[in-house]
């Protein structure tokens, strides 16, 4: 476990795996109110063939905890601090659920010189039905809420039952057959995102409309869905037809298609992961970005 601190004072935590002689660098980003730790069963798999980086994004997890900087576009900036505190030149980069919505504001904001590939769990290019979309389109892009059902989500976790809110809205992310020791240990990591800071961030998360980058990104792209999950798959084939030669891999329950099939079936997420990197050959840092 290492730390290091962003320009605004946030100490990040982050972990490394795998050989530093290893010729490709993998960062996976989690998602709202999880941690880095919920890649902690398919890093081993993975860490066999790439150095992997896996860190608590701010107001997560083992980092810091600030009053400042819940925002998405604050994030991006956070993974753009690391690569540079780590040196990294390149790197694949995975996010899930709202680290894919990191990664498409870090390309907004700083271009692609520093990546490989994107993977981009389970996560719609648009949440929120914004004014500007029809209904039909809504649906396809996978936004399910509207303004007055965004606030009421987000007033859910700040309320008297804010705990059983977090609850329920983790476990309608997982397959039915989850264990409930591992159900549990998801809530605790759940609880370490302050409710006020987490509220605010996921507001700001759930407003964005990504689909203005999909077609401008330059770079080799995996998009992973699940058969089961609360996200509609079809939001994420439609993704995948955005993003110029991009693939679409969808796991079925069996393989843990939910929300979290690198936590639930790590085994077939890593061969996934590795098959589509294996085909891309490594880059090298590159002058331009696609932005």
């Amino acid at each position: 476990m290492s730390t290091f601190t962003t320009a605004d004072g946030c100490k990040l935590d982050y972990h490394l795996a795998g050989s530093s002689s290893n010729e490709r660098t993998l960062v996976l980003l989690h998602g709202w109110s999880q941690s880095r730790a919920m890649f902690d069963r398919v890093i081993p798999m993975l860490a066999r063939h790439y150095r992997v980086v896996s860190y608590d994004q701010r107001g997560h997890g083992e980092s810091g905890h600030p009053a400042h900087g819940a925002r998405i576009a604050r994030l991006a900036r956070d993974l753009d601090e690391l690569l540079a505190h780590l040196h990294i030149e390149q790197a694949d980069l995975v996010g899930h659920s709202m680290g894919a919505s990191v990664l498409w504001s870090y390309l907004d904001l700083f271009g692609s010189a520093k990546v490989s590939s994107l993977t981009i769990i389970d996560q719609p290019s648009a949440c929120a039905i914004l004014p500007w979309l029809e209904k039909a389109e809504a649906a396809q892009v996978g936004a399910i809420v509207d303004f007055p059902g965004a606030e009421a989500f987000c007033k859910s976790f700040l309320g008297p039952d804010a705990a059983s809110a977090r609850r329920q809205f983790l476990s309608s992310m997982l397959t039915s057959q989850i264990p409930g020791a591992d159900l549990e240990w998801l809530y605790q990591e759940n609880l370490k995102l302050d409710g006020g800071f987490g509220t605010r961030l996921l507001l700001d998360h759930i407003m964005q409309d990504w689909r203005d980058v999909l077609p401008r990104i330059d770079v080799p792209t995996l998009v992973i869905a699940g058969e089961v999950s609360h996200v509609n798959p079809a939001s994420q084939q439609w993704s995948a037809e955005q993003i110029p030669g991009a693939r679409l891999h969808t796991f079925t329950a069996e393989e843990g298609g939910a929300h979290f099939p690198f936590f639930e079936r790590p085994e077939p997420f890593a061969t996934a992961l590795h098959s589509f990197l294996d085909t891309q050959p490594a880059r090298r840092a590159r002058a331009g970005a696609a932005s």
